[in-house]
C-alpha cells in the first residue's frame, strides 16, 4: 500500500490516510471531477493476519501454491536473460526444517533449467494477486456464513470492517450483546475533577513545604475549603487565603500559547469566553467574602518544573494521590526467566506446557463488572493483611501497598516507567536499577516506605496479593461496581470455540475410539455448555482460522486506545495547513513533505479532547488480562511449591519447569484452559534464556537413538 501512495502523490492525487504510528490502514480518494466514486485501500493482512503462502491450504484455494523464488538473485543486471541460480539465491538457510525439506527436493528436479527472471516476476506477482484475492472472496464468504441470522443476511468484513478485531467486535455486538448490557467508560475516568488534579495536588504539597504552611487540601480531613457553594482548591487558614490551579483547557487560560481568542472551544463544550466569564463571577464572588486569592495556571507550574530542578525532583518522587486513571491497572502478560541456564540432571525432566487459550478461558471463565461504578474518594490510612479486610470485593482501587519481603512468586504487577512490566518485592530497589543488575549478597535495606508502591489494581488480583502476604497501607480512591455479569462473552466463545472443534476434527490420539469420543463430547457440554455434534467433526481450515481468530481478537477491541497515537492528514492547501497550526486541541507531530505541492501532518489529539469510541470499555479488557495472570500465577506457585520443581521460565499463557520424571505437579487435559505440551514428541535436555521473549531449548527426538540434537532458538526484541 505504501508503494501505491507513493504512486498517487506522485500523480497529484493525495488521499485521505489512516495511519497509527507508521503503520498504514486505509487510503481514500474521495469524489472529484473525472473521478465518479471513492476508492478505498485498505491492508487485509489486519483482516487475515497470517503469511501469503498459508492461504491456499487454509481456505482450501483452487490456484497453484505460492512457489519457490529466488529473491536474492532479483537484480537488475539478471534481467533480460537466461542464469542459473544456486540454494542460496532463495534463502534457503533461513527456511524452517520442513519446508527447506521440500524446496531441496525441487531444486533438485529443476537446478538445471535455466532461469528467466523477467518472465519469473511477472509470474510470481500474478500468483501473489490470485492467491490474495481469492482467499479475501472465500474469507468474506466465510464469514457471512458464520455471522448471518434470521434477520439478517450477516457481517460484509471486507466492505464494514478494517481489522479482525473490529470484525469480532460488530459480530458480537450484533449478534451477541444485550441491549444497554455495558456502559461506555470515559477515557478521563469517573471523577468530576479537571485533568491536571495530581498536578494540582503535588503543586500544592511543594507549595506547602517551600513556604512552611499547613494547606487543606482534598486530601484533608474534611476535605477541601468551601465558600458558599465553590471549593477552593487550596485553603490556607492563618492568612485567611484561598489557592486555586486551573487547568488550561478547562478553564481557558488567556495567554497566547493557550487559548487566548474568546471564540474558542474548550473540551468541555464552553467557549474560552464563556468559561473566563464564569471564573471571573466566582473570583468575585470569594474575593468578597474578605478572602485573598491567588490563581496559579497549569502552564505556569510547568514552566516552573523546566525551570528549577528541586521543584521537579520533589514533584517526581511525591506520592500518586490523585485520581484512579483507569489504564494505569491495565497490565498484559507476564513474561521472563526465573532461571537462565538448566541442564536435565538424571531422574530429572524439563517440561513446557501452555495453557490452551488462555485469553478465551479467562472471557468464558470470569465475571466481569458491568454499569458504571461508584466513586469512593477517601484518602484512609487502613491495615489490610487479608482479602476479607478488602470491603470492595468487585472494585478498582488505588492503594498505597507493600510487599512481602520474601515470597516465591511475587503477585502484584507495577510499571515504574514506561516499558518494563514487573513484580517487584521493591519499588527502590526497582528504580535504582532500571535495567536490572547482577549483585553479590544483595541485601535490601530500604523502608516500607520506600519498598511499597501506589498500585492502582483489581479487587480480584488485590485479594491475591493479600493472601499472599502483601499489606495495604492507604486507600485513595475506589470504583466500586455493583452489577456484574458471568454470562457476557459465553455465548460468543460457545459458538466460536464450537466451530473450532468442528472445524478440527477429533484429536489424531481418540479419533476412531468411540467411547474416547463419547468422552469427549460430554465433557464439552458438561465442562463448557457447547453441544459437538460427531456429523460436523469435519477438519476444514478455513472455518478454524476464523474460529481462531474470533475467539482470541475480542476483548481487546473494547481497550483500543483513543490517546496517544498519531493521525495523519495529507494536504496540498495552505488554508488547511493554517488550521491545523492553529487547533489547540492537537499537539503536532510532524509536517513533512511528500512532493513540492503536498505536505504529510502528524499529530496528536491532546489528552483533555479525547473522545469514546462506541464500545470503549477498558474494564473489560483489564479484567480480563488481570484474571488470566491469576491463572499462570496459581499454576506457577504449583510448580514452586512442590517438592524438588523449579521454575524456569512464564510467558504469558506458558511456562517452562524442571520436575522429577515420576512427579509432574502440572495435568495436561484436552479443553478450553487446559494444558498441552509444547513438544509431546521432543525431551528437553537443556534450556537458556538471555531475558524476556529470549530463550533457547536444546531438544532430543523420543524414540530416535542416536539422532542429532534440535535446537529452539526464540528471540523477539
Amino acid at each position: 500500500m505504501v508503494i501505491v501512495a507513493s504512486q498517487l502523490y506522485s500523480e497529484g492525487i493525495n488521499p485521505q490516510v489512516l495511519m497509527k504510528g507508521n503503520k498504514l490502514y486505509e487510503m481514500k480518494i474521495m469524489k472529484r471531477p473525472n473521478y465518479n466514486s471513492n476508492i478505498i485501500f485498505r491492508d487485509s493482512f489486519n483482516l487475515m493476519p497470517m503469511a501469503l503462502a498459508a492461504l491456499v491450504p487454509t481456505f482450501g484455494l483452487d490456484i497453484d501454491d505460492k512457489p519457490f523464488f529466488p529473491h536474492l538473485a532479483n537484480r537488475p543486471e539478471n534481467y533480460g536473460k537466461k542464469i542459473y541460480l544456486s540454494k542460496e539465491d532463495y534463502m534457503a538457510s533461513g527456511m524452517m526444517p520442513t519446508k527447506r525439506k521440500e524446496f531441496d527436493a525441487w531444486f533438485e528436479m529443476n537446478k538445471e533449467n535455466p532461469f528467466l527472471l523477467d518472465e519469473a516476476l511477472a509470474s510470481y506477482c500474478t500468483n501473489d494477486v490470485e492467491i490474495l484475492m481469492c482467499a479475501l472472496v472465500a474469507f468474506r464468504n466465510e464469514f457471512f456464513e458464520t455471522t448471518k441470522r434470521s434477520n439478517h443476511e450477516g457481517i460484509d468484513v471486507l466492505k464494514e470492517c478494517m481489522t479482525i478485531a473490529s470484525a469480532c467486535m460488530k459480530h458480537y455486538r450484533t449478534n451477541h450483546l444485550k441491549e444497554k448490557h455495558l456502559s461506555i467508560v470515559p477515557e478521563r475516568g469517573y471523577e468530576n475533577v479537571d485533568n491536571q488534579s495530581l498536578l494540582a495536588l503535588k503543586f500544592l504539597k511543594w507549595y506547602s513545604e517551600k513556604n512552611n504552611i499547613k494547606i487543606q487540601t482534598a486530601h484533608s480531613v474534611g476535605g477541601e475549603k468551601k465558600v458558599g457553594n465553590f471549593k477552593l482548591d487550596g485553603w490556607v487558614e492563618d492568612q485567611n487565603l484561598g489557592i486555586e490551579v486551573n487547568g488550561c483547557a478547562w478553564h481557558g487560560c488567556p495567554k497566547k500559547s493557550c487559548y487566548p481568542d474568546d471564540n474558542m472551544m474548550l473540551p468541555n463544550g464552553m467557549t474560552a469566553g464563556k468559561r473566563r466569564l464564569k471564573d471571573y463571577e466566582r473570583k468575585k464572588f470569594i474575593l468578597e467574602q474578605g478572602i485573598d486569592l491567588k490563581i496559579f495556571w497549569e502552564c505556569e507550574i510547568r514552566e516552573m518544573l523546566e525551570n528549577d530542578r528541586d521543584m521537579k525532583e520533589k514533584f517526581n518522587n511525591y506520592l500518586d494521590e490523585g485520581p484512579l486513571e483507569i489504564r494505569a491497572c491495565f497490565f498484559g502478560g507476564r513474561t521472563g526467566p526465573l532461571k537462565l541456564i538448566h541442564e536435565a540432571r538424571p531422574g530429572e525432566k524439563i517440561s513446557y506446557f501452555d495453557v490452551t487459550s488462555l485469553y478465551p478461558f479467562t472471557n468464558f471463565n470470569t465475571n466481569y463488572p458491568i454499569g458504571h461504578p461508584i466513586v469512593h474518594t477517601l484518602n484512609e490510612e487502613v491495615h489490610w493483611t487479608c482479602a476479607a479486610d478488602n470491603p470492595y470485593q468487585l472494585a478498582l482501587l488505588k492503594v498505597f501497598v507493600i510487599p512481602p519481603k520474601k515470597i516465591d512468586i511475587p503477585v502484584l504487577p507495577a510499571k515504574f516507567d514506561e516499558e518494563r512490566l514487573l513484580f517487584p518485592l521493591c519499588a527502590e530497589c526497582s528504580k535504582l536499577n532500571p535495567k536490572g543488575n547482577i549483585i553479590e549478597d544483595y541485601s535490601c535495606t530500604h523502608t516500607e516506605r520506600q519498598r511499597g508502591w501506589v498500585s492502582s489494581c483489581t479487587s480480584i488480583e488485590l485479594n491475591a496479593a493479600l493472601e499472599e502476604g502483601y499489606i495495604v497501607k492507604k486507600v485513595y480512591r475506589v470504583l466500586e461496581y455493583t452489577k456484574s455479569d458471568n454470562e457476557l462473552f459465553r455465548p460468543y466463545m460457545r459458538e466460536f470455540l464450537a466451530q473450532k472443534i468442528h472445524a478440527t476434527g477429533f484429536d489424531d490420539k481418540i479419533k476412531g475410539n468411540a467411547i474416547e469420543e463419547e468422552k469427549f463430547v460430554k465433557e464439552c457440554w458438561e465442562k463448557f455448555g457447547m453441544k459437538i455434534e460427531r456429523e460436523k467433526m469435519i477438519p476444514n481450515k478455513g472455518k478454524r482460522a476464523i474460529a481462531k481468530l474470533a475467539v482470541n481478537n475480542l476483548w481487546g477491541r473494547f481497550s483500543l486506545r483513543n490517546q496517544g497515537l498519531t493521525q495523519t492528514y495529507i494536504t496540498d492547501d495552505p488554508s488547511e495547513l493554517a488550521d491545523f497550526l492553529d487547533n489547540r486541541s492537537i499537539e503536532m507531530v510532524s509536517i513533512d513533505e511528500l512532493t513540492k505541492e503536498a505536505i504529510m501532518l502528524r499529530y496528536l489529539k491532546k489528552k483533555e479532547w479525547i473522545e469514546e469510541h462506541e464500545c470503549s470499555n477498558v474494564v473489560i479488557s483489564l479484567w480480563t488480562t488481570s484474571a488470566a495472570r491469576l491463572h499462570l500465577l496459581r499454576l506457577m506457585q504449583k510448580v514452586a511449591r512442590t517438592s524438588n520443581c523449579t521454575l524456569l521460565y512464564t510467558d504469558t499463557d506458558s511456562l517452562i519447569f524442571s520436575h522429577p520424571e515420576d512427579n509432574n505437579p502440572l495435568e495436561l487435559g484436552p479443553h478450553l484452559g487446559d494444558l498441552t505440551d509444547e513438544y509431546p514428541n521432543h525431551e528437553i535436555l537443556e534450556y537458556c534464556s538471555g531475558g524476556a521473549k529470549q530463550y533457547g531449548l536444546k531438544l532430543k527426538r523420543k524414540c530416535v537413538n542416536n539422532e542429532e540434537p534440535e535446537y529452539v532458538l526464540k528471540v523477539r526484541e
